[in-house]
């Protein structure tokens, strides 16, 4: 009996060893067991990644809106002393509000939101937003994983508008009336009507300008502007406009503010420090095919702009007075404030000079007075003055020291030069032709000092209209990159 259960055991062993599908049965029956746990790990990773991209796209939101509401709040509240901490403290309650938002429900997961770290730093908003997460798992706990945690740290970053304050020194003393080209030059010394001995040679300097303190009607050169001629203080005058039209696309209502200061012997206001671009166009007579506002203002021999029927104030007369013009301007930004550009209330100023870099301290003084009063211009023209005596021209090279004060107080100095083309004449004797040879000898020195002079990187030469234009647009774009760099 027990051999028969023996043998019976024994077929049915060598059956199965001989039967080839009940081999793949047992095969596939252990293999199944890890093929489901594969499966099983893959729907929680694909969970996973669903989650956390959800959370990403929640994180991406929050730092977004962080930035946003800080940036607009300063906009909002510029003259809040505690503006800034204030936009921080709202950027970061909008990332929280925004993160829950778009996070929503996330099935199977417990979210934590880390305290947003929104900062501010010069001019730029800076916002982090960091998460994590824990993800329940449905198949992978049993293979001893209950879990899988997730996390990121997003950030988004946006620049403060610069609050910027340009003051525009526009050099209109006689040599701006020059013309801006060779060929030009030419045209006025042809076209000039001035007749006396002295000036026979073709009179291109020192005559372009009519004297209305003289009694000589021969100094007419920039009538001859105007659609005819185009001087140098037309070009400027067109670069201003195209400037203007840049300031005009502002990030914010009052970002930039901007002042036209002309010059001669001391420095007068066409339009004082205004946000307003509309009153400046104006201004500078920018609605006009052919914008004469600074054309207008060249020395004619007394003074315009004046105040108080006073003949030492306005632009004068007589010379390139830096040593009057730049002190008034810096008494002049220090009264208006310096800041760093950050707020609408610190506003960060540019000084924006336009000249051809010639200096000249001739003076009208009255000798009848003990104290020999400089006026600024021909003083007769005034009720109560007397005619005064002028005290030669004195032509020279700026002396940059005179710039230090103005940087020292808080300005940055951007210098827009105009060479002087050099005067060709005929030598025919006299004052004039002594006044040209000085001006050649002395012009090919005007870049060096008018260098020192401005900021450092902020100097800019430009002799043709367009070439005049593109130089100031770019001390314009430089000056926001300065106040990026700085604040």
């Amino acid at each position: 009996m027990l051999l028969n259960c023996a043998s019976r055991f024994s077929a049915t062993l060598m059956s199965l060893m001989r039967g080839r599908d009940g081999g793949i049965g047992i095969l596939f029956g252990l293999s199944l067991i890890p093929i489901i746990g594969l499966v099983g790990l893959g729907v929680d990773y694909g969970i996973a990644v669903t989650n956390r991209a959800r959370l990403d796209r929640a994180a991406d939101a929050a730092a977004l809106a962080a930035v946003v509401t800080a940036k607009a709040y300063v906009a909002a509240n510029a003259s809040r002393s505690d503006v800034l901490t204030s936009a921080t403290a709202a950027g970061a309650t909008r990332a929280v509000n925004t993160f829950n938002v778009n996070a929503g429900k996330v099935p199977l997961t417990t979210v934590t939101l880390q305290t947003p770290d929104v900062t501010i730093s010069g001019p730029t908003i800076t916002a982090k937003i960091t998460y994590t997460a824990t993800i329940q798992n449905s198949f992978a706990k049993f293979f001893r994983v209950p879990t899988t945690a997730v996390g990121n740290t997003v950030s988004a970053s946006v620049d403060l508008p610069s609050y910027l304050d340009f003051y525009l020194m526009v050099d209109v003393s006689g040599s701006m009336g020059l013309p801006t080209t060779a060929d030009l030059m030419a045209k006025l010394a042809r076209d000039n009507t001035d007749k006396k001995d002295d000036y026979k040679q073709g009179c291109q300097f020192a005559c372009h300008f009519k004297r209305d303190g003289y009694t000589s009607t021969d100094y007419i050169g920039w009538t001859l502007s105007a659609g005819k001629i185009q001087l140098r203080s037309d070009a400027v005058n067109n670069a201003v406009c195209k400037l203007l039209d840049r300031a005009s696309a502002a990030l914010v209502p009052d970002q930039y503010r901007v002042g036209i200061y002309p010059f001669i012997n001391r420095l007068a206001t066409l339009t004082d420090l205004t946000p307003n671009i509309g009153t400046l166009r104006t201004a500078a007579q920018c609605s006009e095919s052919w914008p004469l506002a600074f054309t207008n203002l060249l020395d004619t021999g007394t003074t315009q702009l004046y105040t108080n029927n006073d003949p030492t104030t306005g632009t004068g007369s007589g010379g390139t007075h830096f040593e009057n013009a730049l002190p008034q301007m810096k008494a002049i930004v220090a009264q208006k404030g310096i800041g760093d550009g950050s707020t609408s209330t610190s506003r960060k100023p540019f000084v924006f000079l336009i000249t051809d870099g010639m200096q000249n301290s001739q003076n009208f003084y009255d000798r009848s007075k003990t104290d020999r009063i400089a006026y600024s211009g021909w003083p007769s023209k005034f009720a109560n003055y007397n005619n005064a005596n002028w005290d030669g021209s004195q032509p020279s090279a700026i002396d940059p020291k005179q710039c230090e004060a103005l940087k020292a107080a808080g300005a940055t100095i951007s210098i827009l030069y105009i060479p002087y083309i050099i005067i060709d004449f005929v030598d025919n004797k006299g004052y004039i032709v002594s006044e040209n040879k000085r001006v050649n000898n002395i012009s090919p020195t005007l870049a060096t000092p008018l260098k020192a002079c401005a900021s450092p990187g902020l100097f800019q030469t430009a002799s043709d209209p367009d070439a005049i234009t593109a130089a100031l647009s770019k001390m314009f774009e430089q000056a926001l990159h300065v106040a990026r760099l700085t604040q």
